[in-house]
């Protein structure tokens, strides 16, 4: 921690020395001027000692599930933790929880994956290389293969993103990352939902239909869909 945060830190603490906490009203006044005095001569604003997520409260929004018969679970997890919220599904809906804005952006990119994912399966299905590999492979097994491959890449993805991510924050601003993702895991526990996780029989893949859904993953540009849902957005403003 540098000089500067340190006296961030010294400026909170002074400003938690108030009536309402127990301190006199003198005591409370002593400490309002040193923070004041304080916040002058490192140039503290309120912003830097503010909590910015405090008075926002996390919202639960639920989607339908997309139905097709395939498994799309393997980026769930790093969806979630890529955009600081929690998640449950059942067979009709996948609900995401955490504040508004990241709410939303799971839920974006949830429909926007799992859709890419079928027209690029289908794709690859009708492809010669895939109509050749149906003459040996029954075609619902090289579907299932070709979405595993996909989700694993976009999943691996989302991981090198969340990564990045955590590793490239000042370190004042990681700090509120990590109180923001408590706060969102607070209060999802606060809810209480009894939630069990169904096991699955693990997909047999066949490495054609596997190696074709990686490839396919790799071409797949999350900052592009970042893009597009700020442009989204930005129109809907208007």
């Amino acid at each position: 921690m540098n000089p500067r945060e340190k006296n961030i830190a010294r400026v909170k603490a002074l400003l938690e020395k108030n009536v309402e906490n127990g301190a006199t009203e003198a005591e409370a006044m002593s400490a309002l001027a040193k923070a004041s005095e304080l916040m002058k001569q490192w140039y503290i604003s309120e912003n830097d000692i503010k909590d910015p997520y405090l008075g926002e409260k996390c919202i639960l929004k639920q989607f339908p599930l997309i139905q097709s018969g395939y498994n799309y679970r393997l980026f769930y997890n790093d969806l979630t933790r890529l955009f600081d919220c929690e998640y449950y599904y059942n067979s009709k809906i996948i609900a995401f929880f955490g504040f508004e804005e990241d709410v939303e952006l799971c839920g974006y990119f949830y429909n926007l994956i799992i859709k890419t994912c079928l027209k690029e399966k289908d794709n690859f299905l009708e492809s010669p290389e895939g109509i050749v590999a149906k003459k040996y492979h029954h075609g619902r097994t090289l579907a299932a293969s070709f979405i595993k491959g996909f989700m694993l890449r976009i999943a691996t993805k989302m991981e090198d993103m969340y990564k990045d991510k955590v590793s490239n924050l000042p370190q004042q601003t990681g700090l509120m990352v990590v109180k923001k993702e408590q706060k969102v895991k607070e209060q999802f526990e606060i809810l209480d939902f009894k939630i069990f996780m169904q096991s699955s029989k693990e997909l047999v893949f066949e490495e054609i239909g596997f190696n074709a859904g990686l490839d396919k993953g790799d071409e797949f540009h999350l900052t592009q869909g970042i893009n597009s849902y700020q442009m989204e957005n930005t129109k809907q403003l208007h």
